[in-house]
């Protein structure tokens, strides 16, 4: 038996998938879903959600929050963003990827996308984690 994984944008169909098992951040921590599990709507915070496949392997998607909402063996994750995170280029420098977050963050308040609070709240999280990897 297996799980159908949906991640939906409001700009596209993100991935459309059968998988063993599904790992989600959500609002109450991180969830693990398997084929059979019983409805369940959740609110998913901005992290990694993680596609198990029955071969062993695993695809990770980073996805913003949003709303989880699965039922008879269909999950459909719609969130305001998602990358798969095999998709995207090497950063080479911390550097750069602070000057790369800051860039996505303006573009994405210039869009109207985002609230000045959010942005602040991003913009904060993003250097926290930045000094976490510098002090390593």
């Amino acid at each position: 038996m297996s799980l159908f994984v949906e991640i939906i944008t409001p700009g596209q169909v993100i991935c459309s998938k059968e998988v063993a098992s599904l790992v989600v951040d959500s609002a109450v921590g991180e969830l693990e879903i398997l084929p059979e599990h019983r409805p369940l709507v959740a609110i998913l915070e901005t992290g990694s959600t993680r596609l198990k496949f029955f071969d062993g392997t695993t695809e990770t998607i980073a996805t913003s929050s949003g709303i989880l909402n699965l039922e008879n063996n269909r999950a459909i994750l719609m969130v305001e963003e998602a990358v798969n995170i095999h998709e995207l280029r090497i950063i080479s420098s911390v550097g750069e990827a602070k000057l790369l977050a800051k860039n996505a963050l303006k573009m994405a308040a210039a869009r109207g996308n985002l609230e000045q609070s959010e942005l602040d709240r991003l913009e904060a999280k993003i250097r926290a984690e930045l000094n976490k990897k510098l002090k390593k």
